[in-house]
């Protein structure tokens, strides 16, 4: 049997690549050589991945060390910062030293160093038999337990071939390599590449190359921006005159801003020279580079992606946040959101869009909103009974289930639980997903992100079976998830035939025996990838007490030597053509080039490297190598910038509109200031997809302090909450947590008291002096949030109906008297300006309503008594500030000043109010719809010369705030 070991060989994609059917002989990394050597010894190789839980057993035995331990261990401090990472450290290190051949079940020696004594102990401890602790076996255990095994040799007689110098494979690799030899195996060396024979520009980089590194002996102390370090570069530099550069097409540099550029510029070359066929090399498995030969019509390279960023994934990393309280709005808004979730599409949009809006849950508009949505499903029709009660124990199990104060401890018991009804839901909607796939003829998919989400649900089932507490508190639980927490590789097109043939590490191009020379190679991703340093983790005098013994494990220097050599393996083994591929940013980030760029630059005179570089940016424009007999160029592409807004534009349809039966005062302003808006949102219906983000800071703010102040005052109406200060101070501290919970959930999450306890103090002394404003002044509470409606002319106008924040009434000298405050969270000036301008649109509908005192439906007597005089103010909430034109309604206040009084300006706006809403409407009649912006402000006064400007609203000169359709009238070019 011919073995072909190498350490990158785990994939047995090669280049040059190997023959399809490799008659008796196979192509296996040192793990793989274990995994069949111990089938011929009855050993059993892992079937599942047991890393995780091998962590969580030596992090038991690591406590149980510290009890029995008379003194500190050198590793306390950071097992009280994190135990399952030191374990995983600590763990790693013991499988190392008995990878190295060292006898670490032996009692430690007088001279051994204190560090290495301490593992002795922990080996001890767990070997002992009055304890229950037990560790599965690691690669280090398997290959102890088969070199123990390998004199009853039953194994077949192997010839390996080995890829990389001996000396770079791990001391248990070794060791097995000389055991086996000294069985009757034998062990040799794959042939190096052999020295080039063209006098080509990639055959004299490949004889510098060879005359710097020896091939076989590489300097182990690579410096920044050379592979082999600066002697290296410096004996480059020595021989660049040698030989210039002459740019025939053998070594070449393709160079872009983006990789995207890149894939596509390779994917056209490749499309249109069908027998230029090279090898690639892809170190990073990603999908541009296909993606580009697949839009091309190429066959696809099949190359797996693997990422954390699979929504089947993220569910892992989420469905913790329901353990808690309080819940993290915005991991559940990440989990409502995800594609793949347990939990029906249709009701998490709902959920998202509400917590988009309102970031609390639990409270009355959630409830409403939960239960309307499963009222509408028995009314459709098309959902069964089963599946809407499938759908309700889905919501039940996640957002009903009891929760752990975060500073608690959850029960195992629940955490356990919660895995097996991920794992049960992943696997049964893999099963879903596939009968779905039979039943619409198409290609079966196999959904690996799910398979992965239950083995890794699984997997902290047994982590937690492993672990003796009975309960875990946030932390713990938060690393149990990372533990266990991997990336899902994924193919999302399979390799077509015809493909260009591909590797994945540099050290997979290696020519095995009787297979053709690799001619042409593309390095796709020619960037830095390797690790800036290494360093040991042993001091030296542990690393002389492990020499001493013949179990030194490899170090910085190995790592090294081994990285420089395998580097060079795409280079040497390149007949006939290499092309690098270098951009300068790969996903939008900056990228280094790879080390070899650097001796590449050192090997040849300044300026050499233009003569094969193509900037593929400029592609047809710049000279440059051809790397077939054709060069892609990027076609200018003319500049077609959007239109700039006009002032106005017709829609035909638009002559036929009528009003609506019912507006709201917001929509009034938006038809009175900017048209197109109301056109756009209630003519055309032309809805926003909503944003599923958590609101801005100043819209939670302002939503959850008209919250506090509505409930408090219909307290007060009610006479529940006396209009003093201790009791409004009182409930606000009472009801808080409660409210917050309901609306403002961001608001009680970890790190948010700061800003929690700002926002409640600042509530205590706006909401205080409300209410002693209107104590003082004789006012008592009508309505919070209450609903006026009236038309904007008296019999027949408009009906147009609204919520005013607030809404008092008082009698004064016999006089009947109400006041419309308007409740806002920030703003002073602006709220100033509009009183000062007559804007104030909105107080001055509500107060002509309150005037018309409207009966409501299906009753002949108005609601309340008819009022004599009518006020409106602002109450800024932030700043605790009353605005109004007078101080008739609340004595000692900030008013704005005017030529005229409240009653006449109210009169006044509102006439024009009625003479700008025809005037809109006679434009609607024409089909016409005025763009109101600060680009057309000059176009728009031009059109309006002849207008009597007196009789309507004085017009905005800015654009619209909160504008949807920005796009539409072309103010985002």
């Amino acid at each position: 049997m011919k073995i072909y070991l190498g350490l990158t060989f785990n994939d047995p994609q090669l280049l040059p690549a190997a023959p399809a059917e490799l008659v008796n002989s196979q192509i296996l990394s040192p793990s793989g050589l274990l995994s069949y050597l111990e089938t011929f010894y009855s050993l059993g190789t892992p079937a599942v991945n047991r890393a995780a839980l091998r962590t969580e057993q030596y992090r038991q035995v690591l406590v149980q060390y510290l009890k029995v331990s008379e003194q500190d261990p050198f590793y306390l401090a950071a097992f009280r910062a994190d135990e399952l990472a030191t374990a995983e450290e600590l763990l790693s290190r013991r499988d190392e030293l008995l990878d190295a051949g060292y006898p670490l079940s032996a009692e430690g020696a007088e001279e051994t160093p204190a560090r290495i004594r301490v593992l002795h102990e922990l080996e001890a401890l767990l070997l002992a038999d009055d304890n229950e602790l037990d560790l599965y076996a690691g690669p280090a255990d398997r290959l102890n337990l088969l070199l123990s095994s390998l004199g009853e040799d039953r194994h077949p007689r192997l010839e390996i071939f080995i890829n990389e110098p001996r000396h770079l494979f791990t001391p248990g690799t070794r060791r097995l390599l000389d055991a086996l030899e000294s069985l009757g195996d034998t062990v040799s060396a794959l042939p190096e590449p052999k020295a080039p024979l063209k006098n080509n520009d990639l055959g004299s980089w490949q004889r510098k190359l060879r005359a710097v590194s020896g091939i076989d002996k590489l300097s182990p102390e690579p410096v920044q921006g050379s592979l082999f370090g600066e002697e290296a570069s410096s004996a480059a530099e020595a021989t660049a005159q040698e030989q210039d550069l002459t740019g025939d097409g053998s070594l070449v540099i393709l160079r872009a801003q983006r990789e995207t550029h890149l894939a596509a510029y390779l994917a056209r070359l490749l499309r249109d020279a069908p027998d230029w066929r090279p090898g690639a090399l892809l170190t990073v498995r990603n999908q541009t580079l296909d993606n580009a030969l697949v839009t091309e019509g190429l066959p696809s390279l099949g190359v797996p992606s693997t990422s954390l960023a699979r929504p089947s994934l993220q569910v892992l990393k989420l469905v913790t946040a329901f353990l808690w309280e309080p819940l993290e709005v915005d991991r559940i808004m990440e989990f409502v959101s995800l594609v793949t979730k347990p939990l029906d599409w249709r009701l998490a949009q709902r959920m998202a869009v509400h917590l988009a809006d309102t970031p609390g849950m639990f409270g009355p508009r959630w409830v409403a909103m939960v239960e309307g949505f499963f009222r509408e499903l028995q009314a459709d029709g098309e959902t069964t009974n089963d599946q809407i009660a499938t759908i309700r124990k889905q919501y039940d199990d996640w957002f009903r289930r009891r929760r752990i104060s975060r500073d608690g401890r959850i029960p195992k018991f629940d955490l356990r639980q919660l895995f097996f009804d991920l794992r049960e839901w992943a696997l049964l909607e893999r099963t879903e997903k596939r009968k779905k796939d039979v039943q619409l003829k198409r290609t079966v998919g196999d959904y690996a992100g799910l398979l992965v989400l239950s083995a890794q649900a699984q997997r902290a089932m047994e982590l937690l079976d492993a672990q003796p507490e009975t309960d875990l508190n946030f932390l713990e639980v938060e690393r149990l998830v990372r533990t266990v927490y991997e990336p899902a590789p994924t193919h999302f097109q399979p390799k077509e035939q015809g493909s260009l043939s591909t590797i994945f590490a540099p050290a997979s191009a290696a020519k095995l025996p009787g297979t053709d020379p690799l001619k042409k190679l593309i390095w796709w991703d020619f960037i830095e990838h390797e690790p800036d340093y290494f360093f040991s983790r042993y001091y030296p005098d542990e690393l002389e007490y492990l020499e001493s013994l013949g179990a030194r494990p490899n170090g910085p220097a190995h790592h090294n030597e081994r990285s420089a050599w395998q580097q060079l393996r795409p280079v040497q083994h390149t007949r006939e053509q290499l092309v690098l591929c270098l951009p300068e940013r790969v996903d939008g980030s900056p990228v280094e080039a790879h080390p070899l760029f650097g001796d590449l630059e050192a090997a040849f005179p300044d300026g050499a490297l233009d003569r094969i570089t193509i900037n593929v940016d400029a592609a047809g424009q710049a000279t440059g190598p051809l790397v077939t007999g054709h060069r892609p160029a990027f076609s200018p592409v003319a500049i077609h910038p959007l239109s700039r807004p006009v002032p106005q534009f017709s829609i035909e349809r638009l002559q036929q509109a009528q009003p609506r039966e019912r507006e709201a005062p917001t929509a009034m302003e938006d038809l009175l200031y900017y048209p197109h808006k109301w056109i756009f949102r209630h003519q055309l219906r032309l809805q926003g997809t909503p944003i599923l983000s958590i609101a801005s800071e100043n819209r939670l703010r302002g939503n959850l302090s008209h919250l506090f102040i509505e409930r408090l005052l219909n307290k007060i109406k009610s006479g529940e909450v006396a209009m003093e200060r201790a009791p409004v101070r009182e409930w606000i501290d009472d009801n808080a947590d409660r409210l917050l919970a309901q609306e403002g959930a961001v608001m009680l999450e970890y790190g948010q008291e700061p800003e929690r306890v700002q926002f409640i103090r600042t509530m205590q002394y706006s909401a205080w002096s409300l209410v002693h404003y209107i104590k003082e002044n004789g006012w008592s509470v009508r309505g919070s949030e209450q609903r006026l409606e009236g038309e904007l002319e008296p019999m027949g106008g408009q009906f147009i109906r609204g919520r005013a924040d607030l809404v008092l009434e008082r009698e004064k000298n016999g006089v009947v008297e109400v006041a419309v405050v308007d409740l806002k969270w920030r703003g002073k000036s602006v709220f100033k300006n509009l009183l000062r301008n007559a804007k104030d649109v909105q107080l001055c509908l509500y107060a002509e309503f309150i005037r018309q005192n409207l009966p409501p439906d299906g009753e002949d007597k108005p609601p309340y008594r008819q009022p004599e005089r009518v006020h409106t103010a602002y109450y800024v909430l932030r700043d605790a500030l009353m605005l109004s034109r007078d101080e008739l309604a609340f004595a000692n206040i900030e008013t704005v000043a005017g030529a005229d009084e409240a009653k006449v300006v109210q009169a006044s706006t509102l006439k024009k109010i009625r003479a700008t809403y025809n005037w809109r409407w006679e434009q609607f009649a024409d089909g016409i719809v005025e763009v109101r912006c600060n680009e057309t402000l000059g176009h728009l006064e031009d059109l309006y010369q002849d207008l009597p400007h007196d009789e309507l609203l004085e017009m905005e000169a800015d654009d619209a705030r909160f504008d949807d359709y920005r796009s539409l009238i072309g103010l985002v070019r």
